[in-house]
Formats: structure tokens, sequence, C-alpha cells
């Protein structure tokens, strides 16, 4: 008779400490992929993220064309991204080469103007004496010696023209890169409208957070880079073309002060203001006092207004944003990303501020209680 002998598994069972070896190692090979995988994205990053917040910005549309056409996604995905080609992508082109090739001309302008005129006539006459005179008995630091001012001002139009032309030159020095992430934006655009769902779900199932906790993000996301393209972007382009149409009124070049007209709009309070206020002055000193007068009237009943009554209605869904947030979010992203600032600030102080709040609900109980204890301790 044979003695029987247990059998022994095929796989051997993993001692406790193995388990934390082996996620040690997924750990690191995961770090290494993203790290790799940033290398490969990294020249591209920008576009990805321009196109990722159109796509989010346009997906409402995009889900109404998606149900009326018989839930075709790729012709729903074509419509909405040839949408925001004419809307945005082809206007915002344009809009860039026409300033720079406006702001040449307009600092040339100025140039010649200050090279042309005598500067000590012009200070001497009727209109700015008493202006002068006030400001030399009242502001004693501020020194308004005609040939100073002369002086600075050729080189400050110096230095301005010298700026538009190296960005001109940067422009048509990278046309081919330019045009080749124009396509490349349009394609991720689509992309984003057609696979948007299925992006956002294989996220949220790979994020290690609550879903309520993820929702939260994705929408305060959203609500922002609505908020800020409807009501502080879009605003700040009306406000331009309509004081555009005034400076062409009044004889100022239209299209480079009116985009300075529209940037000007993004800062709070000050507003428009930071260029039609000089403009009026200037109009009123240099030129016809009944047009500088047309022009003031124009710009605080009209143009202003245009904050005043649109931004409430448009930016009603967002009423959880300040607008004071976003200003300095606006200002902080443009500092460290440039012009593309404008989006990444809001977007970046709204993620901060949605895993603040995630935070504190997480932890409340520990929060609370430590609350209390320092309280208690505090007492006398």
């Amino acid at each position: 008779m044979m003695n029987s002998t247990p059998e022994t598994p095929d796989t051997p069972v993993s001692p406790p400490h193995s388990n934390k070896i082996f996620a040690y190692f997924m750990l690191f090979f995961l770090v290494v992929a993203f790290c790799f995988g940033f290398v490969l994205v990294e020249p591209f990053m920008h576009t990805i993220i321009l196109s990722a917040v159109l796509a989010m910005i346009f997906s409402p549309l995009n889900s109404r064309l998606f149900t009326r056409l018989g839930e075709r996604g790729n012709l729903a995905a074509g419509l909405t991204s040839a949408l925001v080609v004419v809307l945005i992508l082809l206007p915002a082109a344009f809009m860039v080469w026409g300033l720079i090739t406006e702001g040449m001309h307009s600092m040339l302008a100025i140039r010649s103007w200050a090279d042309r005129n005598d500067f000590g006539e012009l200070l001497r006459s009727d209109r700015l004496t008493p202006v002068f005179a006030w400001a030399r008995e009242n502001l004693p630091f501020v020194n308004l010696d005609e040939a100073s001012i002369q002086a600075k001002l050729l080189t400050f139009t110096q230095r301005f023209t010298q700026s538009i032309l190296d960005a001109g030159t940067t422009l048509v020095g990278n046309m081919a890169k330019l045009v080749l992430r124009f396509f490349l934006m349009i394609f991720m655009i689509f992309y984003f409208l057609r696979e948007g769902r299925g992006i956002v779900h294989k996220i949220k199932y790979l994020a290690p957070l609550r879903t309520h906790q993820e929702d939260s993000i994705i929408e305060s996301l959203q609500r922002v880079s609505r908020a800020v393209l409807l009501g502080s972007l879009l605003i700040a382009v009306l406000q331009g073309l309509v004081g555009a149409l005034g400076l062409w009124i009044v004889g100022i070049p239209p299209l480079f002060w009116g985009v300075m007209m529209g940037l000007a709009a993004l800062i709070p309070v000050i507003g428009t203001g930071l260029i039609w206020v000089p403009a009026s002055a200037y109009l009123y000193f240099f030129g016809e006092w009944h047009m500088a007068m047309f022009f003031l009237f124009y710009n605080v009943v009209i143009v202003t207004n245009i904050d005043t009554i649109l931004r409430p209605m448009l930016m009603r869904k967002a009423a959880q944003v300040s607008p004071f947030y976003i200003f300095l979010a606006i200002l902080g992203g443009i500092h460290a990303f440039g012009a593309l600032g404008i989006i990444y600030g809001p977007l970046i102080l709204t993620f901060l501020m949605v895993m603040i709040k995630i935070y504190s609900e997480e932890y409340k109980d520990v929060l609370t209680s430590r609350s209390a204890y320092h309280e208690y301790r505090n007492e006398p």
C-alpha cells in the first residue's frame, strides 16, 4: 500500500512581503511610463490642454447635435469642430496677425509725430498750460520737462516697435510649426468631442476618489472654462469691437487700439478706461474737442455698459466664481504661462479650491476634533 503524500499547489503561496515588493515595482514602472509619456507629449502640451478646454466648453452643443443627427458621433463632432474653427481659431489667428501689423504702423506713426512736432510749443498751448501748472504745483516729484517727455516717448515707441517686430519675425519663422499645430488642434478637438465620454469614464475609473468628488472636479472645471470664455473673454471681445468702432469714427487706428481695449477689459474696475480715457484726453488737447466729447460719451454710455449688462447674464451659471479671484488667477497665469495664462490661471485656481474642499470634507472629523482639542487647551 503506497503512502499518500499531500499534493503541492502549482503556484506557491507568496509571503506577505513579496506583495509589497510587487506593489513597489508596479509603482516604479508606472512612474517611469508616465515620465516617458510626458516626454512624448510635452512639445504639444499647450495644444492638448487648449483642445481639451475648447472641447469641454462646446461639449453641450456636441451632445445636442449627437442626439438630433441620429447619434452619429463622427458627424456631430465634425460639425462642432468646424464651428470652433470658424468662431474662435480663425478669428484669433487673423486678430494676432492684424495686431502685429497695425501695432507696427501705430508705433511708427507715434514716433513720426513725436519727431515732427515741437514739444515745447505743444506743452505751452492754451489747453495744456493749466494742466501742467496744476501738475507742477501738486506733483513736484514728476519731471514735466518737454525734452524728457519727448525722450521718454521716443524710447517707449522704439522699444515697443522692436518687441512687435520680434514677435512678427518669430511668427513668420515658426509658420510651418504654427500651421501644424493648428491642424493638430482641430484633430484633437474632434477626437475629444467624439471620445470625451469614454475618456472621462476612464479617468474616473483610474482616479482613487469618490464618484461625487470626481464629478465635483469635472463640473467645476467646466463651469470655470465657460465663465472665462463667455463671461470674461466674450465680453472683452465685444467691448473691443464696439470700442474699435468708436476709435474708427474719431480717426484713431481701430484694429490695434481696439485689441488693446479688449485686453484692458479683462482688468476689473479700470477696464477699457485704461485706453479710452487717455485717447479722449489726446483728442481734447491735440485734436477737436467735440470729437473728444463724443468719444468720451460713447465709451461711458455704450462700451462700459456692455460689461454691466452682459456679465451677470453670461456668468449666472458660474456665480460661485468671484470675478476678483478670476482676475488674480489671470494675472498669475499670464506671469507664469504668458498669454495662455488667461485660461490656465482660472483653471488652476479652481482645481486648487476644489481639492481643498474635498480635503476638508474627507478629513472633516479629524479637523473638527483637532479644532475642538485646541479650543479646549486654550480655555483659561
